[in-house]
């Protein structure tokens, strides 16, 4: 009988993960609605600051990786008016070396949002030598009251 091989063989990618996904609702932190693989609903009010994973599938690296990311023109929340990223304008994060795993953070704007909804819509784009997953490199922050 042939040994299942556990170990991963294909290229090193990044894709999002979203640490809340499948969580009981009474245990989500305040202001977090509504998860799915790739997306949740949070409020600019309760929320202070959103921590988005970014996850490195394949094996880690021996000095930190530079990860880009961009924000989809489809997006309807804005950038100063709805939330910043940290540091403010950032385009990429940094998974540590000999890690697994680096973070977008989103601040959001308290006020900024009296109804409705507006999606904050992340694209990962990777950089020279690792890709982006082409199942999970898109991430739906929806932002609300």
């Amino acid at each position: 009988m042939p040994k299942d091989d556990l170990t991963y063989q294909g290229p090193n990618v990044v894709e999002f993960k979203n640490h809340l996904f499948g969580r009981v609702a009474a245990r989500q932190p305040a202001g977090v609605t509504l998860n799915t693989v790739l997306g949740r609903t949070a409020s600019v009010n309760t929320r202070v600051t959103d921590t988005i994973y970014v996850q490195l599938i394949g094996a880690q690296q021996d000095s930190p990786i530079d990860v880009n990311f961009n924000v989809a023109a489809n997006s309807t929340a804005v950038a100063g008016t709805h939330y910043n990223f940290r540091p403010a304008g950032s385009s990429k994060i940094t998974i540590p070396a000999k890690s697994s795993v680096g973070y977008i953070l989103v601040d959001m704007i308290p006020g900024s949002i009296p109804t409705g909804t507006f999606p904050l819509i992340i694209n990962l784009t990777g950089n020279g030598t690792i890709g982006a997953s082409q199942n999970y490199k898109t991430f739906t922050l929806t932002l609300r009251n």
